[in-house]
């Protein structure tokens, strides 16, 4: 009869762990807040030098200014291959306005976005717009795409912007 009490406390003991576990690795969540090497006004040059090591590849570009409405002078985006963020290595877009860092859009996968807008309503509670398109926390300056599988972070001089974008898809819904 002992070696049954022993085995039944040792089965126990295995269950409370094992459950134990599951609640770690369920209130664990990937830290899906902007890339720490996002320094929003940061110059062209000054996130060239913070990325080269981050990135498998990096590639800079200007783009045409008529398509960033916040830029007066100049259009400019960093691609940054192979970025660890959001539990992947990840294609990141840092986009400059006038050189000064405004936004960083990070691509994903369509099949991740249960898990990732589930950390970012554990991380950042409830979102200030959910729509078909686009799930976005403006308080905290980002947004899930929907339509298009990527993460949006954005600088405070650009919220405005972003903010009358997401009203502007609420209305039409």
């Amino acid at each position: 009869m002992k070696s049954y009490s022993r085995y039944a406390t040792v089965l126990a003991l295995a269950v409370l762990c094992w459950g134990e576990t599951e609640a770690v690795a369920e209130s664990t969540t990937v830290p899906v807040g902007a890339p720490k090497v996002a320094e929003f006004g940061a110059t062209v040059s000054a996130m060239q030098t913070a990325l080269t090591p981050l990135c498998t590849q990096i590639e800079t570009r200007e783009l045409d200014i008529a398509k960033l409405p916040v830029a007066k002078h100049s259009h400019t985006q960093i691609d940054c291959t192979g970025l660890q963020h959001a539990g992947g290595k990840r294609l990141a877009e840092f986009v400059f306005a006038d050189d000064a860092l405004v936004f960083v859009w990070v691509l994903t996968e369509a099949e991740e976005e249960g898990a990732l807008l589930k950390a970012l309503k554990q991380q950042f509670g409830v979102p200030t717009h959910e729509l078909d398109a686009v799930v976005a926390f403006t308080d905290h300056r980002l947004a899930l795409r929907r339509d298009k599988p990527e993460l949006l972070y954005y600088a405070e001089e650009v919220a405005d912007v972003y903010s009358g974008w997401f009203d502007s898809m609420a209305g039409g819904q």
